[in-house]
């Protein structure tokens, strides 16, 4: 298949040989942003998501180029009811199949991606048009990239620690012979080592490296306290909320800490998951129930939740700061409206759309005018910055 980019090459041919060739028995850190498998000219990298631009009505997918030269977003534009095409002459395709996607370069290599219980579009099989194929494995909540197994049964396994991915373990059969290896990843003993296999890990804090195309640089203590703000007006004693383009991060052992504005390498600036967006959890790990609250003073509210995403809205003559607002809780779970002073219980954390067994969050964006649920395309326009809502009057001019 060629090289991928950096210091190894993917083995689709001899099975005799790991899946993955290393050229190097240490790899570097920040694995998670380098490891990359060839899609058309570019390499995708096998970590990031598939995202849908709704302010341009377009796929995006995040790609390395072959020339070095930084993130570039491989973009859809619609076809036809279900077919997109990149725009950059490659003809490369996208199918959409709601909760599957499926990208498909002109020379008939797939690659599946699979709707995860958090939104998120994540590539779950390639396909090569010779046949071979990789399955990627991930935890059941669709948060953590576990490894890879081939048609053939070689396995490649991501063994984390609190501060990320600290090693490579692969399996392949040699002249009938079953070998296992292990290649450390950052700042570790030099010598490779035996290990067995495992798909464990652990979820500890820890602040995950930037990407290197992030617009904002730092989680100030600003931001952190208007999150801190935010989880109380929304959430129960120990919510945690994300308003400032950053996760809490206690998700980030297991999610991106970093989702809000981007710059691809054409210099673009593209809008992220948490641009003008908020989550709530319920811990700091997300896998925590908590209450969900709406301020009181609303005006019209949602009979229930939506059937797709479990949103509920709300209008607000006044709210925080601003004059006419309308409030989108997605991800509402045990939906009830029951008064509690100056806030409303309208149910818990992590409703149907957003939610498995171990990760529960609600997401929440606040729109200009009374808009009701206003359409996917309508959004970008009409999005208010949460952390202006019920910012200090003095650094929040009354709307």
């Amino acid at each position: 298949m060629g090289l991928a980019s950096y210091d190894f090459k993917w083995n689709v041919g001899d099975l005799e040989l790991p899946l993955l060739g290393l050229a190097n028995n240490h790899l570097g850190s920040r694995l998670d942003q380098s490891l990359s498998y060839p899609l058309a000219q570019f390499s995708f990298p096998i970590f990031q998501a598939l995202s849908y631009d709704d302010e341009h009505l377009r796929y995006l997918l995040p790609s390395l180029s072959t020339a070095g030269n930084g993130v570039h977003f491989i973009e859809f534009a619609a076809d036809s009811k279900n077919v997109y095409t990149s725009n950059d002459g490659a003809n490369i395709k996208l199918i959409d199949n709601d909760n599957m996607k499926m990208v498909r370069t002109s020379d008939g290599s797939r690659y599946i991606f699979v709707r995860y219980p958090d939104g998120e579009f994540r590539c779950a099989t390639i396909k090569d048009p010779g046949g071979a194929s990789l399955s990627l494995l991930y935890t059941a909540n669709g948060l953590l990239l576990q490894g890879l197994v081939d048609s053939s049964g070689r396995t490649i396994t991501f063994n984390y620690a609190s501060d990320g991915i600290k090693s490579i373990t692969q399996t392949w059969m040699a002249n009938s012979e079953g070998l296992t290896r292990t290649w450390m990843v950052g700042d570790q003993p030099e010598s490779p080592s035996i290990l067995p296999i495992k798909y464990s890990h652990s979820v500890s804090a820890f602040a995950k490296a930037l990407p290197p195309n992030a617009v904002v640089r730092q989680y100030t203590a600003e931001m952190a306290a208007s999150d801190r703000a935010l989880a109380h007006i929304f959430g129960g004693p120990n919510a945690v909320a994300g308003a400032n383009g950053f996760e809490p991060a206690g998700l980030a052992a297991t999610y991106p800490f970093y989702r809000g504005n981007i710059i691809g390498d054409d210099g673009i600036q593209r809008r992220g998951h948490l641009t003008f967006a908020m989550h709530l959890y319920g811990s700091a790990d997300g896998t925590g129930d908590s209450a969900l609250y709406v301020p009181a003073g609303f005006t019209q509210h949602s009979d229930e939740p939506s059937p797709t995403d479990a949103a509920v809205i709300f209008y607000y003559p006044r709210l925080g700061n601003l004059k006419d607002v309308t409030l989108a809780v997605f991800h509402v779970a045990d939906f009830q409206i029951s008064n509690e002073g100056d806030r409303v219980r309208i149910g818990s954390v992590g409703g149907p759309g957003g939610s498995s067994a171990s990760y529960k969050h609600s997401h929440i964006e606040f729109y200009r005018g009374n808009t009701g649920l206003p359409p996917l395309a309508s959004r970008p326009g009409l999005r208010i910055d949460p952390t202006t809502v019920f910012a200090a009057a003095s650094n929040a001019p009354e709307k």
